[in-house]
């Protein structure tokens, strides 16, 4: 088996952290994947993987190995795809996409991209969270409040921009009363999202000339939105939720503005030109004309 080969099976492993997931997807025995590592690791003179009877774990060197080989599988593409005739994008794209944005915003685009391009094949994971490319065997990573990577490594497209707003539901404002400036959100039942970035953890609102922080304190978290949502409709509390999630509920302090959240899709610079990742970023563009960010 040549090294191409070996290089791809090495990479479905990594994705799988599994011999036998990795075999059942590449459509071969597991004895065969296995052999296959062992002759990489003796070729290279290292170890990539250490096992285990419950996990593979990738070494320093494996890591570095799995980054070559998906550089190096990459550029294989972009060459196939530059001297292969036809009209038709064809191939498989994984993209990797929060979950309210898709559900709202993706799934209609891509669909009409997929019934124009009938030899092309989409895998759409929704994820709450910022995912490796190479390590989670990503093609294209839509991503919200993340200033893209400072890295010739990685091309980003932006896709558009939102902002979020105050919801609650009339049952909690009844309860609770109705909040009229950003500081009497410390009195409320407050509904966050889980997130790395600043954005997620505090939240700024400007009026005019005057913008004020507020430090969220939250009993309830979660990791999407549309979870807040659910739970702003319940009257569980205050939600800080993307505009065009805020159907059925009260918007709060209208007057007072987010900061505008970019949309980026994301993809590796060895990928630029190849048919099946234009047509589906073209697409992402394309659906992610959200609403004007001022």
């Amino acid at each position: 088996m040549d090294l191409l080969d070996q290089m791809r099976t090495y990479l479905r492993i990594t994705e799988t952290r599994s011999l036998s997931e990795a075999a059942r997807g590449l459509h071969l025995s597991v004895a065969a994947v296995s052999r296959q590592l062992a002759a990489l690791e003796e070729s290279l003179g290292v170890t990539l993987i250490t096992r285990s009877t419950r996990q593979l774990t990738i070494t320093e060197s494996g890591g570095r190995w799995r980054d070559h080989c998906a550089t190096v599988l990459a550029a294989v593409d972009v060459a196939q795809a530059d001297v292969k005739a036809g009209p038709d994008v064809r191939g498989r794209v994984v993209i990797s996409a929060p979950a309210s944005y898709a559900l709202v915003h993706l799934a209609g685009p891509l669909d009409r991209l997929l019934m124009a391009q009938p030899a092309l094949s989409l895998e759409l994971r929704l994820e709450d969270h910022a995912v490796d490319l190479v390590g989670d065997g990503v093609d294209i990573a839509v991503r919200a409040g993340m200033p893209p990577p400072d890295s010739g490594a990685f091309v980003a497209h932006r896709l558009g921009a939102f902002r979020r707003v105050l919801v609650a539901s009339p049952g909690y404002l009844r309860k609770r009363g109705t909040p009229r400036l950003p500081r009497d959100l410390a009195e409320h039942e407050l509904l966050a999202q889980t997130r790395a970035t600043a954005a997620f953890t505090r939240w700024t609102f400007v009026r005019n000339d005057e913008e004020v922080e507020v430090v969220v304190n939250a009993r309830r978290m979660a990791s999407s939105p549309l979870l807040l949502r659910e739970w702003a409709r319940s009257g569980a509390g205050i939600a800080l939720i993307p505009s065009w999630l805020a159907a059925d509920l009260r918007v709060l302090l209208p007057e007072w503005l987010t900061p505008p959240i970019a949309v980026h899709a994301l993809h590796r610079a060895e990928a630029r030109g190849v048919p099946r990742i234009v047509a589906v970023v073209g697409a992402l563009v394309a659906a992610g004309r959200t609403e004007p960010a001022s």
